[in-house]
């Protein structure tokens, strides 16, 4: 090695200690000596990616490279980087040029599964994962291949691989959970809660078997009993976050006045908890008391300090209150804490926008689209940034012409109408909302939702809906143009998967606030019964609003009258909402979420 091993070394432990700037600095000297070191460029590849420069860490990976093409760890990092860019091509061929130079490196098989399962290739997501795991048994890896058996709905591979795990891990709850979610899909919900009480007795985490059996109970609609399992997850581990959560969720839904409750019961059994106040907070919140939210994030503050969550909490409460100056310091204090945190820089952008500065903002909307350059809401934001500054990127952004679409559903053999259908469809559905209001922190507002996957479910009714909701798709996807630069249509594939998809009911007044679907691609919004709308646009679903309340700068671009057994298809990142229903009639939708499915080359 031509340069000085002690600034290397130096430059290294800079980067291994998060102290990016100060590993520049080394970084640099050492590239006036040694410029075409490939080691040195790896690490400045590495440093550059740590710094969200992404542009600046391909290079570096690609100049690594140029000086040493037979460097496999170098090319499964970059390939890493590219995944990160979304550019999932670029990134699998450098993952099996890792692994033909080195076939033994479990880092670049473990990492093209996981793409591979993102990209919702699931036959080489397989062989990856079984690889890697070969190379290296580890539980964190048997517990993704026995997520990917469930996934797959390959269930007598998972209930025997889940047997193996628990032989293997008996003190894990992994081998126990999968076990139990694949024997209720197959319908042995008595067997299913067996293979938990079995494995109650036996983890180390019991408060996470206790939670899975209340959600277990909560999936079957025994309500009583899925609180008991999550107040019993509660005593055992009072910090358990996703047990305070579900518990209050199924509070909140059937007005029980123990709503709560549970927060409040663990501050005084444990110290004070950054992440169990930030939480009460939001339920409280999320609940409609906006003002005791501030109250419990200023006593932690008070308690613990202001941390990055803390302040940045108390920010986003004052912001909905529209003390939107007493917001601004907190907010930059939380990004100046934590730069990367994707939720403080959207939050810091919604607030430009509604301090009417959005002109000083697109270096944040850059910085959230390089951690993540497929986040709807980001691009939501991103388009109402081109709308207010009159950028012609608008029109391409939200081209309703050609990405709003409806289409009539294909009535299912065996009925005579689809109005036929959708009666038989609802009665089932009605069987589903076991809940007396609206979940916490969603977009409906006096209605009810369903748990679960609906399109999961296997009913013949839910099944037959499916199938003919997917004909829909494939004729919305075949009216697509290509551009490979746009963000919607960059990503059509090789196919498509449902991943959310739920039933809503909405009462009278009932209507879902202004909102978008972070993480999916393409929406769909199915309507199973309405009410009688013909007298004006009660009930209709409005695009372009936002939930910025932007007064005279908001615009409702389209609105679409809802129609029995008719679907309305839009990007994920179109703003939606629809106007009250005054009428005592439901109104019952299924809406969904479609990813896009991407086959990698054969292993």
């Amino acid at each position: 090695m031509s340069l000085i091993p002690e600034l290397f070394n130096k430059a290294l432990s800079s980067f291994q200690n998060g102290q990016f700037d100060a590993a520049t600095t080394e970084i640099t000297k050492l590239l006036d000596s040694a410029p075409k070191n490939a080691d040195v460029l790896h690490l400045a590849a590495l440093n550059e990616k740590a710094k969200l420069n992404y542009k600046d860490s391909e290079k570096y990976f690609r100049d690594s490279l140029k000086c040493s093409a037979n460097q496999p760890v170098v090319l499964s990092n970059l390939a890493n980087l590219l995944k990160t860019m979304s550019k999932f091509a670029e990134a699998d061929k450098f993952y099996l040029e890792a692994i033909a130079i080195l076939p033994s490196l479990r880092e670049a098989w473990l990492n093209r599964g996981l793409l591979a399962k993102e990209m919702l290739d699931w036959k080489q997501a397989k062989i990856c994962l079984l690889e890697a795991l070969r190379l290296q048994p580890e539980p964190s890896v048997s517990a993704l291949i026995l997520q990917l058996y469930l996934d797959t709905n390959d269930l007598e591979t998972l209930n025997r691989e889940s047997s193996i795990f628990q032989k293997n891990y008996p003190n894990l709850i992994e081998g126990y959970v999968y076990q139990s979610r694949g024997l209720a899909k197959q319908g042995d919900a008595t067997a299913a809660r067996i293979v938990l009480m079995d494995g109650l007795s036996k983890v180390e985490q019991k408060q996470r078997i206790e939670h899975e059996l209340g959600l277990y109970y909560y999936e079957l609609g025994k309500l009583t009993e899925a609180a008991r399992y999550f107040s019993m997850a509660l005593e055992t581990a009072p910090y358990f976050i996703d047990a305070h959560r579900s518990l209050n969720e199924l509070y909140f839904q059937t007005g029980d006045n123990k709503f709560l409750e549970s927060y409040f019961d663990a501050e005084k059994r444990i110290p004070p908890s950054e992440i169990l106040l930030h939480n009460l907070a939001a339920a409280q919140s999320s609940s409609g008391a906006i003002d005791d939210g501030i109250d419990t994030l200023k006593n932690a503050i008070s308690k613990i300090g202001e941390t990055a969550f803390l302040a940045h909490g108390l920010g986003a409460l004052l912001a909905r209150k529209d003390e939107l100056e007493q917001a601004l310091p907190l907010f930059e204090r939380a990004l100046e804490m934590n730069p990367k945190n994707l939720r403080f820089i959207l939050d810091r952008v919604s607030l430009a926008i509604k301090m009417g500065d959005e002109n000083t903002c697109q270096g944040l909307i850059d910085r959230a689209l390089a951690i993540q350059p497929y986040n709807q809401e980001t691009w939501a934001y991103q388009g109402v940034i081109w709308r207010l500054q009159r950028d012609e990127r608008y029109s391409w952004l939200y081209d309703y012409d050609v990405f709003l679409k409806s289409y009539d559903l294909p009535v299912p053999q065996g009925f005579n109408s689809i109005s036929d259908f959708m009666r038989e469809l609802n009665e089932y559905l009605e069987t589903l909302h076991v809940s007396t209001k609206q979940p916490l922190d969603q977009s409906v507002v006096h209605g009810t939702q369903t748990m679960g996957v609906l399109l999961d479910d296997p009913h013949p009714l839910v099944t037959s809906f499916k199938s003919s909701l997917m004909e829909c798709v494939d004729k919305y996807l075949a009216t697509l143009p290509k551009d490979s630069t746009h963000p919607f249509l960059a990503r059509v594939a090789d196919s498509y998967a449902f991943s959310g998809s739920w039933s809503v009911q909405l009462k009278e007044s009932g209507h879902h606030s202004n909102h978008v679907h972070p993480l999916g691609w393409l929406s769909c919004c199915s309507y199973v019964s309405v009410a009688d709308l013909s007298s004006g646009k009660d009930g209709w679903i409005k695009f372009g609003e936002t939930s910025l309340n932007l007064g005279e700068n908001e615009m409702v671009s389209r609105d679409i009258q809802p129609i029995i057994g008719r679907c309305v298809f839009f990007p994920s990142y179109f703003w939606h909402g629809t106007y009250p229903i005054p009428c005592d009639q439901l109104r019952v939708t299924i809406p969904c979420d479609i990813d896009p499915v991407r086959f990698l080359k054969p292993t």
